[in-house]
């Protein structure tokens, strides 16, 4: 079956929990690890099939890495089977920022993985509203079908972060073939007003969220046979008619206190809560955490 022809009866929906605040980490007030272990376990509690967090920014790449490995083991101890991946560490280089996964398939407790396909520039505005500064980030192709074989041997699917169309074609070159980890997750941002380097309405990567620019992604997606996930980065996906949108196409969402970037009004229970009821409005059942990979690996 392909993207453009899910109907929202077809599969339980899978909601994603983004729970660290990125302003935190950029150096503010740091939750402790038994904090994110403990709204980890709620955002589970209250629904959430996949769950996303942050290491401490202070902390030095060894102590980081066991962080990682503390959180998702005791996540796993209480809630068994729960798929989680973790943010990146800093880094100038693509391995650098991958150099965590290693060690935490070595300890047993990685279950998902993030990177994203496809190099991407993020604008920086300057003060007189001029792109004239960028970031650059993700993976060239190279790297991503070599992270690809990395996920088979730690038996993991992987979150596809897509912030430029073209990602999609990577993406779908692996899809159609059948070269993805069952699981494995396009995870599409959409920016918001708030997006990096963003002043007012004016985007810095990617399409502005719409309906017509989801059906663009989907239709660069056809015949992929990868479920996909809905983010807007730089604001609240709850706060526009996507949302229910991206339901009725078989969607998938993610929300949580890091995309808002520092201007959340909800918690990340809340926000939760508040997917589950806009699933109940359209009539999507909610897949818990121990049923979230196989809905995945359904397609």
């Amino acid at each position: 079956m392909s993207v453009n022809t899910f109907r929202a009866s077809d599969r339980p929906l899978v909601i994603e929990a983004a729970i660290s605040s990125v302003v935190a980490n950029a150096g503010g007030c740091e939750p402790s690890t038994k904090q994110i272990i403990d709204e980890a376990r709620a955002c589970i509690d209250a629904g959430a099939g996949i769950i996303h967090c942050h290491h401490n920014f202070s902390l030095s790449r060894a102590d980081a890495i066991a962080q990682y490995i503390e959180i998702n083991r005791s996540v796993q101890e209480s809630h068994p089977g729960t798929l989680m991946y973790p943010g990146f560490l800093p880094g100038s280089h693509f391995e650098e920022r991958m150099e965590h996964l290693e060690p935490m398939f070595e300890a047993g407790v990685l279950t998902m993985y993030a990177f994203d396909p496809g190099l991407s520039i993020h604008g920086r505005l300057d003060e007189h509203g001029l792109m004239t500064k960028s970031v650059s980030n993700g993976a060239t192709f190279e790297q991503a079908s070599a992270m690809i074989e990395r996920g088979y041997r730690y038996r993991a699917p992987a979150s596809l972060g897509i912030f430029e169309p073209g990602g999609l074609r990577w993406v779908r070159s692996f899809g159609a073939a059948g070269k993805l980890v069952p699981g494995t997750l396009v995870k599409l941002y959409f920016p918001g007003n708030n997006a990096w380097g963003a002043s007012g309405s004016t985007a810095t990567y990617g399409i502005p969220p719409s309906k017509e620019a989801l059906d663009i992604y989907l239709s660069l997606l056809e015949g992929a046979n990868t479920p996909w996930i809905v983010s807007i980065l730089g604001g609240s996906i709850l706060d526009t008619d996507l949302a229910r949108y991206v339901l009725e196409r078989g969607g998938h969402l993610r929300v949580g206190i890091e995309d808002p970037l520092g201007r959340a009004t909800m918690s990340n229970v809340e926000m939760v809560e508040a997917v589950i009821a806009l699933a109940q409005q359209v009539g999507r059942p909610v897949a818990r955490s121990t049923e979230a990979l196989a809905v995945l690996s359904a397609g």
